[in-house]
């Protein structure tokens, strides 16, 4: 009898795979959905409203896929509080994903589900965009790549055995009665930590990880896949086992995460199977929680440091005097043993009280709270007969915690202090520290980030200006001016070397009046403005005509121009095309004006001029 693999199958496909020993993903592509990159995005979404079926779309330009969006990441952009009055009415080219899997047609199949099995895991279900002579020919969906992949698997028998070995993904098939069938990854029995799972039923796997509840649901949800009367993107959408907690191992520390997929394959005879998924994810779900208790602490610490600035010094100082008394008794109280536990909690109890009320009465609400909870443990060791070592020592660690809280409550006083006497030093304008410091820290982010040494040095500054000029547009046209040039203007170490620079940039910023106006100078000792790269990128654009493709003055207005961007690739901190045409738009606003100076090699400078204010 075949198995039922070959059974649920139905395999038939050795012609193809005489040409050339491999299945071309061109064969298994389709049609998608494309729009043009200066399509609206709000026009894009009302489309896909009227038409549910569009999951995804490919943005195409002269025939050519650039960009790829889901539904469900263009409703993030736009779904949020402000994200539709702000995107709507930009080209989707501007919010469009760059980082989309793009293959050529001739590639095989075996290689494609290699290289889509490698993505991250929020792209894993993308669909896979093929071209064809580098024009776009349609896509290729997981689904689709999963199940040719499995087919070929079955048609060489050898690569099976090598899948089975390697494959660091759970697959498997089970029955209409949850029966996991006699092929299955080898992967599988190391992610459960059982053996032999051939004949077992699904079901009672997961059964001593979900509530009896819970089981019954995941039950029903098999009857629903089985039945095949729901659309496969609701059973998605219902999938109750997108993320479980497994601990049915029999080792109750080795706990995972899993994330099962499903899809419903008919055989021949009518009979339904399930074909099943299981990835790990612990590490992610790991991860994202490390990140929420950070999240979580910095808030409480931002919360912390709100309430300190509230309070007045010399109460806040009285309050710390009296809450180290109280600590101080609190640990002569632990130590002596010529009283009971119960007394010594009495006492304690006490102190604890006394140490909330102080912290409540001045507006330390956070620590206040977590005294508050220490006390409420005092509270029921008292009512308890007996007190055990244990829990005397947990609480115990739990006051240690609260010292230590205490303690950081200093070293915080002490930097707000540092932070008053800076801005307080005499003859330093408070509006001037501010800005270049800013800027500063603009300059080092960066440069960190693209593993640059850049300098920030500041020239003359006419405190005049800053306190009576237009402060807030010369800080952002600034911002914007610095990104571009750590960005696009500074070499990275090796480029500067090899060039005979000096491994570190420089970056120097002066403000000044002249000529009856605000002279605002940003220049850099980077690479210099490449014509050839903005003409090449200006004219895909159409931002200029054949005729100016050198003419420089043309070219330097099309790089202030909205999505005008040389660089390779969309980050944080540039590919968007928004930096240089925010500063042309803040500078109208300023009423002022701007040059550009550039040398090829040498660097370049950005020359911005506001009216004085009369």
């Amino acid at each position: 009898m075949n198995s039922v693999y070959d059974e649920v199958l139905n395999i038939n496909i050795e012609q193809t795979l005489k040409t050339a020993g491999k299945f071309s993903i061109g064969h298994l592509s389709k049609p998608g959905y494309c729009f043009l990159p200066d399509e609206k995005a709000g026009a894009v979404y009302e489309t896909m409203k009227l038409n549910p079926v569009i999951t995804e779309f490919t943005v195409v330009e002269n025939s050519v896929p650039i960009g790829f969006l889901t539904r469900t990441a263009l409703n993030e952009i736009l779904g949020g509080q402000y994200g539709f009055s702000i995107y709507s009415k930009s080209p989707i080219r501007e919010i469009m994903k760059i980082d989309f899997l793009s293959v050529d047609y001739s590639m095989s199949v075996d290689q494609v589900s290699r290289l889509a099995m490698q993505r991250s895991f929020d792209l894993l279900y993308n669909p896979v965009v093929v071209r064809h002579e580098e024009k776009y020919s349609g896509i290729v969906t997981v689904k689709d790549l999963l199940d040719t992949c499995t087919k070929m698997a079955l048609a060489e028998r050898n690569e099976i055995a090598l899948m089975r070995d390697n494959l660091k993904i759970g697959l498997f098939f089970m029955d209409r009665g949850c029966i996991i069938q006699d092929q299955y990854s080898r992967y599988l029995e190391e992610l459960f930590s059982q053996n032999n799972l051939h004949g077992r039923s699904f079901a009672d796997l997961l059964a001593s990880s979900v509530t009896p509840n819970e089981l019954t649901a995941i039950k029903d949800y098999f009857n629903m896949l089985v039945e095949g009367s729901f659309d496969q993107d609701m059973l998605d959408d219902i999938n109750p086992l997108m993320e479980l907690h497994y601990s049915g191992g029999g080792d109750s520390s080795d706990k995972k995460v899993f994330q099962f997929g499903f899809a419903a394959i008919e055989r021949n005879q009518g009979e339904v199977f399930v074909l099943v998924s299981v990835y790990d994810i612990t590490v992610k779900v790991e991860l994202e929680r490390q990140l929420l208790e950070e999240e979580a602490k910095r808030n409480e610490e931002m919360k912390t440091i709100f309430e300190l600035l509230q309070a007045d010094p010399r109460i806040f100082r009285a309050f710390l005097e009296d809450t180290e008394y109280e600590f101080e008794r609190i640990e002569k109280i632990l130590k002596d043993d010529t009283i009971s536990a119960h007394e010594a909690l009495v006492n304690v109890y006490q102190s604890m009280h006394a140490i909330k009320s102080n912290a409540v009465t001045i507006g330390q609400d956070t620590f206040g709270g977590k005294v508050h909870n220490v006390e409420s443990k005092i509270k029921k060791l008292r009512e308890q007969e007996e007190v055990p070592f244990t829990e005397m020592l947990n609480l115990t660690m739990e006051i240690s915690r609260l010292i230590e809280e205490k303690e950081k409550f200093k070293t915080t006083i002490n930097r707000i202090n540092l932070l008053k006497q800076n801005s307080n030093v005499e003859g330093q304008n408070k509006m001037q520290y501010v800005l270049i410091e800013s800027l500063a820290k603009t300059v080092g982010k960066v440069a960190s980030d693209m593993g640059k040494k850049i300098k920030f040095k500041q020239g003359k500054i006419d405190n005049d200006v800053i306190e009576n000029g237009p402060r807030r547009i010369i800080k952002e046209v600034l911002v914007q001016l610095i990104r571009n040039s750590a960005v696009h203007g500074i070499e990275t170490p090796q480029e500067r070397a090899a060039a005979g620079k000096d491994k570190t940039g420089t970056i120097k910023l002066s403000i000044k009046k002249e000529d009856g106006k605000i002279h605002v100078k940003l220049g850099d000792d980077g690479r210099g403005l490449d014509y050839g790269k903005i003409a090449q990128k200006a004219l895909r654009l159409k931002l200029v005509k054949p005729r100016d493709a050198k003419n420089k003055s043309a070219l330097l207005k099309a790089i202030f121009s909205p999505g005008f961007s040389t660089a390779e690739t969309e980050g944080v901190h540039a590919g968007r095309g928004i930096g240089l045409n925010l500063v042309k738009d803040r500078v109208r606003e300023g009423k002022g004006s701007i040059k550009v100076q550039s040398e090829r090699g040498k660097g370049t400078v950005f020359h911005v001029y506001f009216p004085l204010s009369k």
